[in-house]
């Protein structure tokens, strides 16, 4: 089981002692091991020969008592040694347990986040790890910076007694899949004002009996994807243009390509029509 380490601490790779996880990732990639069929992240030993000597990993947690750490790594064209393989993030998710998904995730965002915060944006000086909870603190001016997250809506919307479900193709798939409509939540609003304006916002339509279903860590860069289900109110369901581009109403004999397994919007869809 991942525990999250609620405190900054870094480990140079030299200290290693070979029994810690270790999440590599480069790009929307990830490094994972495999042991009787079973995804794992790899232990410090069997990626040694991979790590710069000099850099140093940011310890994110621990899983089972084991030291959960990691960094972003070169993996194009690397070779690996027996037992190791580079897969996409959203695969690895669809594969792994739990465990993977959050020890993946949390590296990338801290990672990520500290790339983003090295100076303070009150005054400019550089930013140092704070030694009491997991902030980043700046020495002249005493401001105090947070990991942050983008917490975003994704919407089942349902008519007609729940046999029909409302999919919608983004402008930005390369395919023809049919997602859910989705969305940040804005600043000063709650999250059900969100499903209600987004989904205003993306189709013109109006939903009612809003219902919270389950949430995922999504790292790119650092999204709290949060789905709901939602009844058709009012409205004929048109496309906005701008993100979506086409949107219908789908049941389980006329479902289109939805997303690959790895991401809430297939666990929603599917669990909806029991496929």
């Amino acid at each position: 089981m991942f525990t999250i380490l609620q405190v900054n601490k870094e480990l140079p790779v030299s200290e290693l002692s070979g029994h810690e996880y270790v999440a590599l990732f480069g790009g929307r990639d990830v490094l994972l091991a495999t042991t009787d069929g079973v995804n794992r992240l790899p232990r410090a030993a069997e990626v040694h020969d991979l790590l710069p000597k000099d850099a140093t990993m940011l310890v994110v947690g621990s899983i089972d008592g084991a030291v959960c750490c990691g960094m972003p790594a070169n993996l194009d064209g690397v070779a690996l040694p027996h037992g190791l393989s580079v897969v996409s993030t959203r695969q690895a998710f669809a594969e792994s347990g739990p465990d993977i998904m959050n020890a993946v995730s949390r590296v990338r965002e801290m990672t990520t986040w500290h790339r983003q915060h090295r100076l303070c944006g009150g005054c400019g000086t550089p930013l140092s790890f704070s030694d009491t909870d997991l902030a980043l603190v700046c020495p002249k001016c005493g401001e105090r910076y947070y990991p942050q997250i983008a917490p975003a809506v994704i919407v089942a919307i349902t008519r007609n007694n729940r046999k029909e479900l409302l999919l919608a193709h983004n402008k930005r798939f390369t395919d023809r899949t049919f997602g859910l409509v989705a969305g940040f939540v804005e600043t000063g609003e709650s999250v059900e004002q969100a499903v209600r304006r987004e989904i205003m916002e993306e189709t013109g339509i109006a939903v009612k009996n809003i219902r919270y279903l389950s949430s995922q860590p999504w790292p790119f860069p650092n999204s709290l994807m949060l789905a709901f289900e939602a009844e058709w109110e009012s409205g004929e369901a048109k496309p906005d243009g701008t993100e979506l581009v086409e949107l219908g109403w789908f049941t389980k004999e006329t479902l289109p390509t939805i997303p690959a397994p790895g991401s809430i919007a297939h666990k929603v869809i599917t669990q909806f029509f029991n496929l």
